[in-house]
């Protein structure tokens, strides 16, 4: 009985924190917000396309986004225009819409970046986000 307890127990543990790391937020900020690790999601026609993805994005010069993200064992690079920003699914993060550029071309699929409000990164965004 004690052996079939302590497997429940084991087996508890393992779906909680299987369960903690999916609703973690991942994130990380270079000191000066250029640089960032952030979850995100394609769009296409205003729509998801596919689940939450890790990202790691850089902010050049003119504010053009290079967002690195992991697809089958591979990373893929693509460069974003930021469109706007909005609040988030929480009253913890915003929510930066980007739309995909390709050879000077926008194109319609766009990406939700999921920043937290306090994250050095949001400062460096704000700045690029076109006013309406």
């Amino acid at each position: 009985m004690p052996d079939v307890l302590w497997m429940v127990l084991f087996i508890g543990g393992l779906v909680g924190l299987w369960y903690l790391a999916y609703r973690i937020e991942p994130h990380w900020a270079s000191r000066d917000g250029a640089r960032f690790v952030c979850n995100s999601q394609e769009l296409l026609a205003g729509r998801p396309n596919g689940r939450l993805r890790e990202a790691q994005v850089a902010v050049l010069p003119d504010g053009t986004l290079q967002v690195s993200q992991k697809r089958a064992m591979r990373r893929a690079v693509s460069t974003w225009r930021l469109v706007g920003r909005s609040d988030g699914p929480s009253p913890k993060l915003y929510v930066y819409l980007a739309r995909r550029v390709d050879d000077g071309a926008e194109q319609h699929v766009e990406l939700a970046l999921r920043i937290p409000r306090k994250s050095r990164s949001a400062a460096v965004l704000d700045a690029f986000v076109p006013s309406p």
